[in-house]
This record gives C-alpha cells, structure tokens and sequence, in this order.
C-alpha cells in the first residue's frame, strides 16, 4: 500500500462526512419548513371550513326563512277577508263560525224532516 493513499482516504471520507452533515442539516431545515407549512394550511383551511359552514348555514336558515314569508303569503292570498278576520280574532272567531255550523246543520236536518 503507498503511503500517500490513507492520508488520501482519511481526506475523502472527512469531506463525505462533511457533506453528509450539511446535507443532513439542510435536509432538517426544509422538513422543519414544510412542517410550518403544513401547519399553517391546516389552520387556514380549518377556518375556510368554518367560515363555509357558517355560510352555509345562514344559507340554509335564509331559505327556510323565504320558504316560510312565501308560504305565509300563499294562505294570506287565499284565505278570504272574513276568513282572516275569524282567524284573528280567536276564539270569539272560531266560537261564532261552530255556532254557525251548528246553526247550518239544525237548518239542514229541519229541512230532510220535510
């Protein structure tokens, strides 16, 4: 073995253990990195989906809310005045309109005794 090739040897395997060391280090720098990353999109996103959800469900209560004004405004429509006016004016309303009925049916059951 020549004498200059264990200097030459020890010089090689001091600079790959060099390199390895910085590699290594840069290596632990970008995980460190994207972790941070990672972390941060991960709380980003978890707002985004709050955020989302509560739009959502504002959505979803404004619909209903429309569906319930439309459908308010479809029996306001096609219940007649006197309707309406029985209606709101519970129970002497609705107390007047059986007494009616009872009246209508002791007019109908006179009638068929003839």
């Amino acid at each position: 073995m020549s004498p200059v090739t264990g200097p030459i040897a020890t010089a090689i395997a001091f600079a790959l253990a060099v390199g390895y060391g910085v590699s290594a280090s840069n290596w632990q720098a970008a995980k460190a990195g994207y972790e941070r990353r990672i972390a941060d999109l991960t709380q980003a996103s978890d707002r985004a989906q709050g955020d989302l959800r509560n739009e959502l469900a504002a959505c979803h209560a404004a619909g209903a809310a429309r569906q319930q004004a439309v459908a308010a405004d479809d029996v306001a429509a096609a219940t007649p005045d006197g309707a309406r006016r029985l209606l709101e004016q519970r129970p002497e309303g609705i107390d007047a309109c059986a007494r009616m009925e009872s009246a209508d049916r002791a007019v109908l059951s006179n009638l068929k005794k003839k």
